[in-house]
C-alpha cells in the first residue's frame, strides 16, 4: 500500500516539475549543492546576500514612498501659497508700472572699501585657480607622454 502511495506522489511531483521547468532547475541546483557542500555554502551565502540587498532596497523604497506621501500636503500648500503670491505680484506689478519715474535718474553709487576688497579677493582667487589649472595641464601632458612611451616600449 505504501509503495502505491509513494509512486502516486512521485509521479504527480514529477509531472508538476516537468510543467514548471524553472522550479525543476532550482531543485536540480539544490541537489547539486547538496552533493558539493562547499559550493553549496558559497551559493547559499550569495543568495542570502542578494536577498538581504533586495529587502534593504524594498525598505528604502517604502521609506521614500512614505515620506513623499507625508510631504505631499505640505508641498501642495507651499505651491498654493507661491502661486497666490505670484498672482498678487503680477496684479501689483501693473500698478507699479503706472507710477511716474524720473527720467535719467541714476541710483547713487555705493562704493565702499568692503566691495573693493571683495573684488580683489575674487581676482586673487581667479589667478590662483588659473595657476593651478596650468600646473594640472602640464602634469597631464607629462603623464600622457609617459603613457605613450610605455606603449611604444611594449610594441
Amino acid at each position: 500500500m505504501s509503495d502505491v502511495i509513494q509512486t502516486a506522489i512521485a509521479s504527480s511531483i514529477s509531472e508538476w516539475l516537468q510543467t514548471h521547468p524553472a522550479v525543476l532547475r532550482l531543485v536540480q541546483l539544490l541537489l547539486w549543492a547538496s552533493n558539493h557542500p562547499i559550493w553549496g555554502l558559497v551559493m547559499f551565502i550569495i543568495v542570502v546576500a542578494i536577498a538581504f540587498s533586495l529587502i534593504k532596497a524594498l525598505g528604502r523604497l517604502l521609506e521614500i514612498l512614505g515620506l513623499s506621501i507625508l510631504k505631499a500636503p505640505f508641498n501642495f500648500v507651499l505651491a498654493l501659497i507661491g502661486f497666490s503670491f505670484k498672482s498678487l505680484g503680477t496684479l501689483g506689478g501693473s500698478a507699479f508700472q503706472q507710477l511716474p519715474v524720473a527720467k535719467n535718474a541714476e541710483p547713487p553709487a555705493l562704493q565702499d572699501s568692503n566691495s573693493q576688497s571683495i573684488e580683489n579677493d575674487k581676482q586673487q582667487r581667479l589667478a590662483d585657480i588659473s595657476t593651478r589649472l596650468e600646473a594640472i595641464k602640464q602634469e597631464q601632458n607629462e603623464l600622457l607622454q609617459e603613457v605613450a612611451d610605455l606603449i611604444k616600449s611594449d610594441v
